[in-house]
């Protein structure tokens, strides 16, 4: 949570809706109790006293300490800190002491002892006096089950708060005391905040920190607290804002809990924050598979706080840069030529921008069920003009090459000339992604500017290598009320910009609203003359904003009613929170694979087309993205498929390059399936180019098998097995086979020199070889893969079969070893059963993770960390991602008992818990795919520990887990991990031979889910309890399925519905 996520103000009352945060941190002195006064009179007397023996001594002038001195250099801050801070600001110094100073002692501990001894006098005579209204505001959100902490640099806090008998009112507390024991920085460092959030089990994004120094405002927002909220009572306010406060009150009346039924359909932003507008133009992108829009503001330029970015699906580009004196060439996807630029000035003031204007509201939404993005801003300029702007844009689902933006602006106390710039902006580079700057980022080279007419704009662009050429026109519109005189607009033409600026004459109360239909094409489009006749022929036939919206809205429900997740009932989640990050997982999916993507020939990229991160590539998360659309769009699934398919001759020639047989696809595919992977990659903790050696993951062929595996067995499509799929099936079979090599000391086949998907280790410590050996999960899927190639023989008629061998070349003798390699992969387990990651794994070293933890808190990317150190993780016993817990989320525990046999190896229900702890004590998270796998084997294995992880997962982009990554795109790998966690793995769906499977799981939490599938021709609908499993079938023509619950086995007829009872308790019998 961020404080613009939770919060809406006027000038009176600051609503919090309490959904939005978990844990609200206070300050003790001067925001619960009223002992401010107190401190400041104690502090004044002690320094004052000391001030006139020194005067006298050294015969100098007496200057008093004034409230001034107090908040500067003691109020918030820790007792000592404030004796320093403050003898330091007038020059004086005095010995440090020890903490047994007394009182009477001229020592920076004999003082702050001195201070102490006053302050307790006074409120053992007095007593404490409590603010009613924080005592109310406390008790309030304790009733709305909200945990609250008490973050204090007092040593004094437990008789203050035995005075106010205020003892039962916090969770947690952190104060002078366990401050020093823990080895805190005081504020206006954000340690003892955030130990209170770790106490409390909160992130600190979605906990309230309440201050009323300038220290601990301070702290708030260093720590990335979600909302801090400064309390003035002595007239401080703006040094309160200048530090940190993202508002402002006299007094916590001023605050209201605002409980509502919130909108599982609507995501919400409230307030401006430029440390997370790059994030939120991430997760506020629109798209419709053809491009997407990142959801900058219409007048945000890239400054290093916005990041407007539109990128078309599989638009590549190649750059050669000189990196480390080496030249490296890249290819990237291209931030194409933006289309949103609409910006606006009042007579010949400055153009605008949120950061140079009072921000009195600022609001932005995404409409998941629609597709629509707005934001509202209320703004108050240094001539203290107030200004209201209201935008919506849509990118459109029904129209792929259409999108809409339409911008109000009020003018509410003021009359004068507003100046309105539209404009297309060729001037673009890509800039999205902090550690590619060093490479080489202009892509585009500006064709053509032009005002066809007198409501178009067009420019025409062309990539420098590739050569595809971009066309954007724009149709621009206004139309306003309370205006005088005519509107006057010209045309604005340069190099790289084509627009319009219009003004005209604007009076109080009046608005003006400018709307921009946008076309985008470009030169491989298919039925297209050319790309500048079409677009402009778009926007010219186009219909208006409000025509456009409602035909795009009507898209965006007919796909809803294929993918949502209708019913998703939660414990504890009254503000459907999981629900609407479940739906904005689904909307981004969509909005990168969409029925306009099967026109295409592209891939599925790991961060969408939402940025530039990974630069656009394709890697195997299509692993984790296919079984929803398999399950939802199968027809999307195939077009996907082909992607692969078409990319075969040069997986054929990679294999053959490396000294291999069959089709070897790459880690990081782009245009043509080219291995793409960088040479090297930048640490920016120690600032070296490292080798990037992941071109050795060989197992993203496998994850392509398993994706037409998947594909056939929901589908039953025999004629894509028939013409493509059985292709690919044998060609990376054939590689798997080819990187098998016989041992002889073992009597079984090794696979030697590769990495799996755990990118942690590449090389085994010490070698200058980079590859390790019996990596297991590359052995067991390519066993795994080598029979169902095999058996692809059985389902295809015997011409096809004989057609496939002879073109591929594949005679018995070959096919022969092939069975004899999925039979006879060396698999490496330890002593104890566990699987071990890769053979070797259980010599390396143990790694102090406690230590780590403590050192530098977030230790996802200890890769990083430990290259920064001169050490690497080649060493240690841990993981990015624990890749042997992979087989346990592709596979159940009935087919690793199959997959086992056929190997030879015994495969006990048992070994799955035993491995599972294994490498979860030893996995640092880096990946945020690795969340989703723990949740989905934990959920068969350790049911309760399961939804945790789950719910990480859930957050990983919308509260940017891994620190800064969410800005460069979506991890849509993850997202789609998330959705299939609910699809899938908590109804324990399993499509095998033929027949549909359910062995429920459902987590305490989970209390009813619902939603659609495709299965073989039937539309099918799913709700599920804890104890009954419902189906229905749409009506049709589709054959009858079988389905199977647990063991009881039920055949459901087109247009029948049936309801099966189950145990709906019990672990799965061969999981252990």
């Amino acid at each position: 949570m961020s404080h613009a996520q939770s919060t809406e103000w006027d000038s009176d009352v600051v609503r919090v809706a309490p959904e939005r945060f978990d844990a609200v941190l206070f300050d003790l002195d001067g925001v619960v109790t009223d002992t401010a006064r107190v401190h400041a009179g104690a502090w004044a007397r002690m320094f004052d006293d000391f001030l006139k023996r020194r005067a006298s001594e050294e015969r100098l002038p007496f200057e008093p300490f004034s409230p001034q001195d107090y908040r500067a250099h003691v109020d918030g801050r820790p007792r000592y800190d404030g004796v320093r801070s403050f003898l330091a600001a007038r020059g004086i110094s005095v010995p440090e002491g020890s903490e047994d100073d007394d009182p009477r002692a001229d020592t920076v501990y004999g003082l702050g002892a001195r201070k102490t001894r006053l302050f307790l006098d006074h409120i053992r005579k007095e007593g404490v006096d409590v603010y009613q209204s924080t005592l109310d505001l406390i008790r309030n959100l304790r009733a709305l089950g909200k945990k609250t902490a008490l973050v204090t640099a007092s040593r004094n806090r437990g008789e203050i708060l035995a005075a106010a008998n205020l003892e039962s009112l916090f969770d947690a507390v952190v104060d002078g005391h366990n401050r020093a024991a823990l080895g805190l920085h005081g504020k206006p460092e954000p340690d003892t905040f955030l130990e209170a959030a770790h106490q409390l089990n909160a992130a600190p994004a979605r906990c309230i920190v309440v201050e009323d120094a300038t220290a601990g405002v301070e702290a708030g927002r260093r720590g990335g607290f979600g909302l801090v909220i400064g309390v003035d009572r002595v007239g401080h306010a703006e040094a309160l804002r200048s530090h940190g406060a993202h508002v402002v009150v006299p007094d916590l009346a001023r605050i209201e809990i605002t409980v509502h039924d919130p909108d599982p359909w609507l995501l919400v932003y409230d307030g401006f924050d430029p440390a997370l507008e790059g994030r939120r133009e991430t997760l506020l992108a629109l798209g419709n598979g053809y491009f997407v829009t990142r959801g900058a503001a219409a007048e945000a330029r890239a400054d290093g706080v916005h990041y407007p970015g539109t990128y078309l699906a599989g638009g590549y580009n190649r750059l050669v840069s000189t990196i480390d004196d080496r030249l490296v060439e890249h290819e990237d996807l291209i931030n194409l030529p933006n289309w949103l630029p609409l910006t606006f000035r009042i007579d010949s003031g400055e153009w605008f921008g949120p950061e140079a204007v009072e921000i009195l509201a600022y609001r932005q939404t995404l409409d998941l069920r629609r597709g629509l993005y707005g934001r509202t801003v209320r703004f108050r300029d240094p001539q203290g003009r107030e200004t209201r702007v209201m935008e919506r844009r849509f990118v459109h689902m029904g129209e792929s090459h259409l999108a809409g933006q339409h911008v109000f602006i009020h003018a509410d106390n003021w009359s004068g000339r507003l100046t309105v710039r539209v404009l297309l902006d060729g001037e673009v580079t890509n800039a999205g992604v902090a550690r590619y700057r060093p490479f080489e980022e202009r892509h585009l080279r500006v064709r053509r500017t032009a005002t066809p007419s007198p409501e178009i704009a067009l420019l025409e662009a062309e990539t420098t290598q590739s050569q595809l050429r971009i066309t954007e026109a724009a149709r621009i519109r206004v139309a306003s009320s309370r205006t005088m005189g005519s509107i006057d607009r010209r045309p604005v033409l340069e190099p790289a910009r084509a627009g319009h600026e219009i003004e005209l004459q604007l009076n109080t109360g009046g608005r003006v609203g400018v709307e921009k239909i946008l076309a985008l094409y470009t030169s491989r489009d298919r039925g297209s003359a050319d790309s500048v006749t079409e677009a402009q022929t778009a926007v010219e036939r186009a219909g208006t904003f409000d025509e456009l919206l409602e035909s795009h809205a009507l898209a965006w429900e007919h796909l809803w009613k294929r993918s949502d997740l209708d019913t998703v009932e939660i414990d504890a989640d009254a503000s459907h929170r999981t629900h609407l990050i479940v739906r904005l997982h689904i909307f981004h999916l969509l909005q990168t694979a969409s029925p306009h993507t099967m026109e295409l020939d592209v891939g599925i990229p790991a961060r969408g087309w939402h940025g530039e991160g990974y630069r656009g590539h394709v890697f195997w998360d299509e692993l984790f993205i296919f079984p929803f659309l398999v399950l939802r769009l199968p027809v999307l699934a195939r077009s996907l498929l082909l992607y692969r398919y078409r990319r075969l001759p040069e997986a054929r020639w990679a294999a053959r390059a490396a000294g291999y047989r069959g089709a070897m696809f790459p880690w990081q595919s782009g245009s043509n399936g080219r291995e793409e992977t960088d040479v090297m990659y930048l640490n920016p903790r120690s600032g070296r180019w490292i080798r990037d050696d992941t071109h050795l993951q060989r197992h993203v062929g496998l994850a392509v098998v398993y994706n037409v595996w998947q594909y056939y067995e929901a589908t039953d499509d025999s004629e894509f097995l028939f013409a493509y799929g059985a292709e690919l099936l044998l060609g990376i079979a054939r590689f798997c086979e080819s990187l098998a090599q016989w041992d002889d000391g073992r009597g079984r086949f090794v696979i030697r020199g590769v990495m799996g998907p755990d990118e942690f280790h590449d090389r085994y410590p010490g070698s200058p070889t980079p590859g390790l050996d019996n990596n297991t999960y590359t052995n067991v899927m390519a066993a795994w893969c080598l029979a169902r190639a095999l058996e692809v023989f059985d389902l295809l008629p015997a011409e096809r079969s004989r057609e496939l061998r002879e073109s591929l070349g594949l005679e018995t003798e070959e096919l022969a070893r092939w069975d004899e390699v999925s039979r006879k992969l060396y698999l490496p387990i330890h002593g104890d059963g566990v699987l071990s990651q890769f053979e070797g794994y259980d010599a390396l070293e143990e790694f102090d993770w406690e230590g780590y933890r403590n050192r530098y808190g977030n230790i996802m990317r200890l890769d990083l960390i430990l290259e920064a150190e001169g050490n690497s993780p080649n060493r240690y016993k841990l993981s990015k991602q624990a890749d042997v817990l992979m087989l346990f989320y592709l596979f159940s525990a009935e087919e690793l008992v199959e997959i086992f046999g056929r190997l030879g190896y015994q495969f006990d229900g048992a070994v799955i818990p035993r491995t599972i702890d294994y490498y979860l004590q030893r996995t640092s998270h880096g990946s945020t795919l690795s969340g989703v796998v723990h949740a989905w084997v934990l959920a068969r294995a350790t049911r309760s520990s399961s939804w945790p992880l789950f719910t990480k997962a859930l957050r990983s982009d919308v509260e940017d887990i891994q620190g800064g990554t969410t800005v460069e795109g979506i991890h849509l790998g993850a997202m789609a991990g998330t959705v299939d966690l609910l699809q899938r793995c908590y109804t324990g769906l399993e499509l095998r031979g033929g027949e549909l499977r359910f062995h429920p799981v459902l987590p305490d939490e989970l209390r009813q889910l619902s939603f659609q599938l495709r299965y073989r021709k039937h539309s099918l609908s799913i709700e599920l309890t804890p104890t009954t499993l419902s189906v229905a079938s749409a009506a049709g023509v589709a054959e009858a399925i079988t389905i199977i619950v647990d063991e009881q086995a039920v055949v459901l007829e087109a247009g029948a519905r049936r309801s099966i009872p189950f145990a709906g308790t019990h672990p799965r019998p061969s999981d252990g």
